[in-house]
């Protein structure tokens, strides 16, 4: 049996007992190549689940921003390693309660779906502890081998060209998981702390702000990348600060439900190198 007719079938039963309102997966999109969000309410729709190497969005996000768990119940949902470290951050800033999430865990290797076994968070923990152990390294991408030999000026020279695309669509920030705020600091207008327009301060100015805003909190899961309608690679300066939140203070986000903030907490050991 295909993990695909598992996952639909796990998703019938949990629809047809009424342990979950609703089930947050994918089906097919526009072309053959593509997959897009569903939102499945009834044992009846579980055919339109789809699930092979092409479900690679981050579907967490939806969680939140969509209100699906306003009430008591609960919502079954497809995720991937990088989605269950998502439901970890976002039970850790009190945004959601983890025990109305049951979790579809899977990955994929090539053309390889794996299924994860588990319900919710907890049950990943080891996981997912693995993974900071053991996290994978896309080193072997050019662009970020390009980057790896240049001096601060010349990546510095690097992202002003890269941002100065910027159309200031957020389709970044939609896309994002973690950018759930009710209302952006580029949406604030009194004061203004980023001009709007799509110019080259504007534009360093909210890409550089939005990187800070995720430092310790992003799980490269590429959703904002993938969104860009000019192809920044934003998941570049992203991974760069997971690099830097591992290597100078051992912060490896969406650990678990109890993990602190890396910019909200302090330790007393802390060495404070980055303090020039």
């Amino acid at each position: 049996m295909s993990i695909e007719v598992q996952y639909r079938n796990r998703a019938k039963e949990l629809l047809s007992s009424g342990e979950v309102k609703l089930v947050v997966g994918y089906t097919g999109g526009t072309t053959t190549d593509r997959r897009r969000p569903v939102f499945v309410s009834s044992a009846e729709q579980v055919d339109r689940l789809v699930l092979d190497e092409l479900c690679i969005a981050n579907l967490s996000g939806y969680l939140v921003t969509e209100g699906l768990l306003s009430d008591e119940k609960r919502v079954a949902i497809f995720l991937r390693p990088e989605g269950i470290r998502s439901i970890n951050i976002l039970a850790a800033e009190n945004q959601l309660n983890p025990d109305q999430v049951v979790i579809l865990g899977f990955e994929t290797a090539g053309n390889t779906i794996k299924l994860l076994e588990g319900s919710n968070a907890l049950d990943f923990i080891e996981y997912v502890v693995s993974l900071s152990e053991n996290p994978v390294v896309s080193d072997s991408d050019p662009v970020i081998e390009k980057l790896e030999k240049m001096n601060a000026q010349e990546r510095f020279s690097f992202w002003q060209d890269e941002f100065s695309k910027c159309i200031k669509c957020y389709a970044c920030r939609q896309a994002c998981p973690m950018c759930y705020c009710r209302r952006c600091i580029v949406d604030c207008n009194q004061p203004q702390w980023i001009n709007t327009s799509a110019h080259t301060l504007g534009n360093f100015e909210w890409n550089i702000i939005r990187a800070f805003h995720l430092a310790g909190r992003c799980v490269e899961c590429g959703n904002c990348d993938r969104a860009c309608p000019v192809n920044i690679p934003l998941r570049l300066i992203n991974r760069r600060m997971a690099i830097e939140s591992k290597n100078s203070f051992d912060h490896y986000a969406g650990l678990s439900m109890t993990q602190e903030p890396m910019l909200a907490s302090f330790k007393k050991d802390d060495s404070e190198t980055f303090i020039l």
